[in-house]
């Protein structure tokens, strides 16, 4: 009996010392498969080959590739998986293999490695397994609008941000370097579709400088499509290449930009470096948003243009937010549009368009309006970046009737305004230095800065008809850049246009206007028995009347009655009375 009891507690004492055998066994497996875990690609600690819980490939958390803590996500070593035992078992995926216990790679409920909910490879703001030391817990906090992990040499942000979803179908790419890059002549910049990557669906091939896409439905000739803004690279794709729900990546070969040093920087190799999903496709509405770096809605005004029907006559407000938008406009047929900045100086319409580039009146401007009457430019900038030389080179170009620009800034050199049908400015800027306010409607300018930059020549050149008036200019200053003289208010061959009219009411004009005023082709000619060159009470910069004795003889200044008849816009613009 006592060598039976004695078996017995033999057999239970080995029995004891198996178990606690196997739960030591089974802690020190723990402690390796976390050591290994947390061991591997310890040189990237935001890298997603981590195989943890929180944030992912090419971004991540905010430690070693986790959410929180120890490359394994949150608190628990073992990932999110949903009650997995000890290290990995539970979950689906991959699982217990690689030291994450959950779905995907991730835990929880994530997918394509991101961890928590997260997709398209970079996870979310925090740790990806919930509580806990053995079995994973939570399903992590979900990533819906981009990492913060690494990025390309040299650089400090890319829009839109990894992983980020609902991006405009038209959006640039902005590339945000540490300090001011220059383009290379070699590399490129190319997406891709994610479901079909044997594909770029565009490219930007740095090496070449000619492009041509289609505006509005009227094909252009463009600049290469890249543009260095301070620190940033600007790129534009060709319009309407990206579709609505669909998910993208990025890459650019070395060479496409270069450091102060000529060395190369912002390469993005990798086809998880640079991914975002496209949002649902925005429709016209009455209010309409653009916003180049901005989420949802449209990034480019032109974008914003095209999604307004053809033929519309609804009244739209379309407001651009500040930044700068390198973009050829054309806006036809489309009436009863407001186009409004947020902010005069900072929301920017830039472009180098020409008639070296695109010939022709309708092709050269960077926004031409035809057709868009009842159309409203207000609280933006329109700069035609041409330099001296470029030829003619329109900010904006009108083809139609009852068109207000306010509180606007146009800026070119030669023929930075033309304008044809009734138009009505005020409180506005134009710079120029040729015949930069132009064309054959009629205009009334209330209230504007008129200023000639950087050579001598003409500020109007009106080619109107018998019938109506052509440019007034009504409590206005007209200013030039410093040391500039020789300037002329406007110039016409009499023998083309012999009713052309202008007139300057009550208008402050500086020292660069020639004491002649006015220049009139062919010289001496008699055929100026209709030509309206009108002036009236002009004044120097500081309000004092100005000395017009020596005006050209075919120019009259007119009486009071006369003025108070261009000052009265209804007049001047055929019965329309803007407000």
């Amino acid at each position: 009996m006592a060598r039976r009891h004695h078996e017995r507690e033999l057999e239970r004492l080995l029995a004891d010392f198996w178990r606690r055998s196997v739960r030591v066994l089974g802690v020190l497996g723990v402690i390796w498969l976390v050591a290994c875990g947390s061991g591997e690609d310890s040189t990237a600690p935001s890298s997603g080959l981590n195989r943890a819980g929180g944030a992912a490939i090419s971004s991540g958390g905010a430690t070693n590739g986790a959410g929180a803590s120890n490359a394994a996500g949150g608190t628990s070593h073992a990932g999110a998986g949903s009650a997995g035992l000890d290290v990995g078992v539970g979950g689906t995926g991959v699982g217990g293999a690689t030291k994450n216990g959950g779905a995907s790679a991730g835990g929880g409920a994530g997918k394509n490695d991101s961890g928590g909910a997260g997709t398209n490879n970079v996870g979310g703001a925090g740790a990806a397994g919930g509580g806990g030391f053995a079995a994973g817990a939570g399903a992590g906090v979900a990533g819906s609008n981009g990492g913060t992990g690494p990025l390309p040499t040299g650089v400090s942000g890319l829009f839109p941000a990894p992983s980020a979803t609902g991006v405009c179908l038209d959006v640039p790419l902005t590339i945000t370097f540490s300090s001011a890059p220059s383009m290379g002549l070699s590399g490129k910049i190319a997406i891709f579709s994610k479901n079909d990557p044997s594909t770029a669906i565009d490219t930007v091939d740095m090496a070449t400088t000619a492009y041509t896409d289609s505006i509005g439905g009227q094909v252009r000739n463009l600049v290469r499509p890249v543009f260095i803004d301070g620190n940033q690279a600007v790129i534009y794709f060709h319009q309407h290449k990206l579709v609505a729900n669909t998910a993208y990546y990025v890459t650019v070969t070395s060479g496409a930009f270069l450091n102060a040093s000529k060395a190369a920087v912002g390469a993005v190799t990798s086809t998880s470096g640079w991914t975002f999903t496209t949002g649902p496709a925005p429709a016209a509405s009455a209010a309409m948003s653009v916003n180049r770096t901005g989420s949802g809605g449209f990034c480019t005004v032109q974008g914003a243009f095209d999604a307004v029907p053809a033929n519309n006559t609804m009244a739209r407000t379309i407001t651009v937010a500040a930044n700068t938008y390198h973009e050829l406009l054309y806006l036809a047929g489309k009436k009863n549009l407001t186009l409004v900045g947020a902010d005069r100086t900072n929301t920017i319409l830039a472009y180098p368009n020409n008639d070296k580039l695109n010939a022709g009146t309708s092709a050269r401007p960077l926004f031409y309006a035809n057709g868009a009457s009842g159309l409203t430019v207000s609280t933006l900038t329109i700069y035609n970046t041409t330099p001296q030389g470029g030829s003619q080179a329109e900010a904006l170009a009108v083809n139609a009737d009852q068109v207000i620009l306010r509180n606007a800034t146009f800026k070119s050199l030669q023929d930075t305004l033309l304008l044809t049908g009734r138009v009505y400015v005020v409180d506005s800027y134009v710079e120029g230095n040729v015949d930069f306010v132009w064309g054959s409607g009629v205009t009334y300018f209330d209230s504007c800065e008129i200023k000639t930059v950087g050579r001598a020549g003409a500020i109007v050149q009106s080619r109107n008809g018998a019938n109506g008036y052509g440019y007034v200019f009504v409590d206005s200053k007209l200013t030039s850049d410093a040391g500039i003289t020789g300037q002329v208010l406007a110039r016409i061959d009499v023998t083309a246009y012999p009713y052309s009219h202008v007139a300057f009411v009550n208008c402050q004009m500086s020292s660069a206007i020639a004491a002649k005023g006015w220049t009139i082709t062919p010289a001496g000619s008699a055929a100026t028995a209709n030509l309206r060159f009108w002036e009236y009470q002009s004044t120097d910069s500081s309000g004092k009347a100005l000395d017009v004795s020596g005006r050209d003889p075919a120019a009259k200044q007119i009486s009071a009655g006369e003025a108070a008849m261009m000052r009265d816009k209804a007049a001047v613009l055929g019965g329309w009375n803007p407000q």
